[in-house]
């Protein structure tokens, strides 16, 4: 993988974010980025395969990965939001146009919706990847979305922030979250989502606050509704709804797409964390996706 060229991208509000093209002239460019406490680096097993067949952007969301902290008051879906259409572009600006999807994994997918609400951001196509969309009053799926929202903004508040190696939280990922991903990607999460503390050893780029706050965030915004409002080929891929214990998002995502008429594409066998458990499959789904929309 040859070295990528780095862009600090400023947003609205001073927040720098680091994002890292990965060049391949002649071929569309995907804008990638994760989810809420996770880094972009640690999807690493999914997006290289990637790059011979696009130009990758890549970049952590505001208060995660590379990023430095910035003020939690701005620490919102809103601002989150606001940062993608910064970055689409500040990247158009710095490395030249060219067709662009964006590629979002959960809460980055959430941002997606609402910068096309909130801001009208168009990319030319845009894959939400098991988006955590919240259901619309009087759909059963609300409160069982809501209540994942709630019990994993309290896990987020107790969350160890410190560690004195960073095999610790590899060995955390592999027990709990990622039990299920391929090999090297527990290792390439925790180094992803963790900087070395002044006190010695390593903390959480992303404080546990910061992530708790996004996750009560995300219960009261209406991202179900904003599909509506989005301007170009959008598609959903997301993990196995009849799997055991599939969570909130493979369950809203079918029923949100069949609302509004988009493609929902299903990794079989597959949780939340899909790009990381079955890698090959997702980015043979993305291709297919991606070429669907022309890209």
């Amino acid at each position: 993988m040859d070295a990528p060229e780095l862009l600090t991208v400023t947003c609205s509000d001073g927040a720098p974010i680091i994002a890292r093209r990965y060049r391949n002239d002649g071929r569309p460019r995907l804008l990638l980025s994760h989810g809420n406490g996770f880094a972009i680096d640690g999807y690493r097993a999914f997006w290289r395969l990637l790059l011979a067949d696009y130009e990758v952007v890549v970049f952590d969301l505001r208060n995660h990965g590379r990023n430095p902290l910035h003020d939690i008051e701005h620490h919102t879906v809103a601002q989150m939001a606001r940062d993608h259409g910064s970055v689409l572009t500040q990247t158009a600006a710095a490395f030249g146009e060219r067709k662009t999807a964006g590629l979002f994994h959960s809460i980055s997918s959430i941002a997606a919706i609402m910068a096309g609400e909130l801001y009208r951001t168009k990319w030319d196509a845009l894959i939400l990847v098991d988006p955590p969309l919240t259901a619309p009053p009087g759909n059963p799926l609300r409160d069982g979305g809501r209540g994942i929202d709630d019990y994993l903004a309290n896990n987020a508040r107790l969350r160890r922030h410190h560690f004195d190696q960073i095999d610790e939280l590899a060995r955390d990922f592999s027990a709990r979250v990622g039990r299920n991903w391929v090999e090297g990607a527990a290792r390439d999460m925790a180094e992803a989502t963790t900087r070395p503390a002044a006190s010695g050893g390593y903390e959480l780029c992303c404080p546990g606050t910061y992530e708790a706050r996004i996750y009560k965030d995300n219960s009261r915004t209406e991202s179900w509704q904003a599909l509506q409002s989005l301007q170009q080929p959008t598609f959903i891929l997301g993990a196995d709804p009849e799997a055991a214990r599939a969570l909130a998002p493979a369950k809203v995502g079918p029923a949100a797409a069949a609302a509004f008429g988009l493609e929902h594409a299903v990794v079989p066998g597959t949780s939340h964390m899909l790009q990381l458990e079955k890698p090959e499959d997702c980015v043979r789904e993305t291709i297919r996706l991606l070429q669907h929309a022309g890209l």
